[in-house]
C-alpha cells in the first residue's frame, strides 16, 4: 500500500510539471492535535497505549497552478509531539513519559480556489496522507522501544492566501484525516501491540513565494 501510494504521489507530482502555468514556493510553521484512540491490542498481554500531545514544527510545500482556479499542492513538514504510554497490568496502571515523537506529514492536495482575484484568495482542497511516525527507542514500562507502521489516508484541506504582491504573500491553512487512519505500535522487548486510529488536525501559517 505504502508503495502504491508513493507511485501515485510521483505521478501526481510529475504531472503539472508539462501543465504548470505558475508555481508557489510556501514555508511555513504548523501545529497538530491528534486525536487517537486504541482500537485493538494483543491478547492477554500487558496493554500499552500511545497518547500523543500537541505539537509543532516546520513545513515546506510546492503549488502547482494548472489555471487560476486549480492547483495542486505537495507539502512536508517536520513535526514533534509528546508521547505518553499508558501502561495496563491485570492490577495496575501506570504512565511512562517518552518525551518528543518525530512526525512527518507528508501530503498531495487537489485545491480548488474560491477566488482568482483580489487581495484575500480562499480554497479548499482533498487529497492522500503519508504519515511517518519516527519509532523511538527508549527503555520504559517493561518495553525497550516503540515501532509504528506510517498510516495513510484521505486529507481534507482548507485555507486562504493574502495577496502582498505580485511575489510575496501570506498563507494560512488547516488539514484534516476525517476517516480514522490505522497504525500498529509494537513494544519492543515485548509481545505486545496496539492498533491506533488517528485523526489528527493540523493548522498552519506562513509565507507564499510566487515564480
Amino acid at each position: 500500500m505504502q508503495k502504491l501510494f508513493a507511485a501515485a504521489l510521483l505521478a501526481l507530482v510529475a504531472m503539472p510539471l508539462a501543465a504548470q502555468r505558475r508555481v508557489d514556493v510556501i514555508f511555513d510553521v504548523e501545529g497538530v492535535r491528534s486525536n487517537s484512540k486504541p482500537k485493538q491490542f494483543t491478547p492477554n498481554e500487558t496493554r500499552f497505549e500511545p497518547r500523543f500531545g500537541t505539537g509543532g514544527g516546520l513545513g515546506f510545500g510546492v503549488n502547482w497552478y494548472f489555471g487560476n482556479r486549480v492547483s495542486l499542492e505537495t507539502k512536508a513538514a517536520v513535526i514533534e509531539s509528546k508521547i505518553r504510554v499508558r501502561i495496563t497490568g491485570s492490577d495496575y496502571i501506570a504512565f511512562a513519559d517518552l518525551g518528543n515523537a518525530q512526525v512527518y506529514p507528508i501530503t498531495a492536495i487537489l485545491q480548488w480556489h474560491l477566488n482568482e482575484h483580489g487581495a484575500i484568495r480562499p480554497y479548499i482542497g482533498a487529497g492522500a496522507g503519508y504519515t511517518i511516525l519516527r519509532d523511538i527507542e527508549k527503555t520504559a514500562g517493561g518495553f525497550t522501544g516503540v515501532s509504528f507502521d506510517d498510516p495513510i489516508g484521505l486529507v481534507v484541506d482548507g485555507g486562504l492566501e493574502w495577496r502582498l504582491s505580485k511575489r510575496w504573500g501570506l498563507n494560512s491553512d488547516v488539514r484534516y484525516i476525517p476517516i480514522e487512519t490505522s497504525s500498529k505500535a509494537r513494544f519492543v522487548g515485548t509481545r505486545s501491540s496496539v492498533e491506533l486510529d488517528s485523526r489528527p488536525l493540523i493548522a498552519s501559517a506562513g509565507i507564499v513565494y510566487h515564480f
